[in-house]
């Protein structure tokens, strides 16, 4: 590939972001990360540039003949401020830079889920989709990093959850390992799923960490009424047919690393 290509990543010092940066980097990108303040430790071989999708500011000049764009932003507390329309600013500030290729990162199923947060990256997606540039939108299964950091937060008060909900949670370095792929695919113009290797459930999930964390916990059934609960047991948030090669959560654990105990960054 060209050395002469350039990526910006939004989002670029959360979890997502900065694997995907990393990546981007070995692959040979011009490597920009965007993020709302710069990191204590910069990641080598990226760029680090302040910018704020709320605002606007920064993204003006940090797109200049910017390449391939991947929005890795996320956001809980204002999740249509940032994720909707923060995403829309951005990709036009993308088509007026002259992008060629815009990258969005979502979630298998949430169009099947009623929470706030599903909803607004049920919004986002159609954002996406909607783009006057070349698009390609991601819908990921849940990260093995994220439900360790849910599991290890529960474990402070003794708890771990359970219930009957089937996930099939992929690490962050597989899914994005197939990112750098599409990036270098050119734009797809579709949605693609990416999903982990395994279905398992909530209780599985969270006896296999609690397991490796050493941890004594009291088992807690976690509700889940009405549409959201069933669907959730239905196997909304799964995508059997989009499993992709890379590490089980129960394989993951036993690297040295995990199980993380601090919130996955947002960027």
């Amino acid at each position: 590939m060209a050395d002469s290509l350039k990526a910006v990543v939004a989002g670029g010092t959360g979890s997502l972001g900065t694997e995907t940066c990393r990546q981007l980097a070995a692959a040979g990108y011009d490597t920009i990360a965007l993020s709302r303040h710069l990191p204590d430790s910069p990641e080598p071989e990226v760029e680090h540039r302040v910018a704020d999708l709320r605002t606007g500011t920064g993204l003006e000049e940090a797109l200049t003949g910017a390449d391939l764009v991947v929005d890795a932003v996320n956001e809980v507390r204002s999740p249509v401020e940032v994720l909707v329309e923060g995403t829309s600013g951005l990709i036009e500030q993308c088509r007026q830079a002259g992008v060629g290729h815009f990258i969005g990162v979502s979630i298998v199923g949430c169009e099947k889920v009623g929470f706030g947060y599903y909803r607004a990256k049920t919004a986002q997606e159609q954002v996406v989709r909607e783009a006057p540039i070349g698009w390609s939108l991601i819908k990921a299964t849940q990260f093995h990093e994220l439900l360790a950091w849910a599991f290890a937060g529960l474990a402070r008060y003794r708890l771990s959850p359970r219930g009957p909900v089937p996930l099939q949670p992929i690490a962050v370095d597989s899914m994005v390992r197939r990112l750098v792929e599409i990036a270098e695919a050119g734009p797809l113009n579709r949605t693609e799923p990416v999903a982990g290797p395994e279905v398992s459930d909530l209780s599985g999930l969270a006896r296999a960490w609690q397991a490796r964390a050493g941890r004594r916990c009291l088992p807690v059934r976690i509700p889940a009424p009405g549409k959201t609960g069933r669907a959730l047991r239905s196997g909304a948030l799964t995508d059997p047919g989009a499993a992709t090669p890379g590490p089980t959560f129960a394989q993951w654990l036993q690297s040295p690393s995990p199980p993380v105990s601090d919130p996955p960054a947002s960027g």
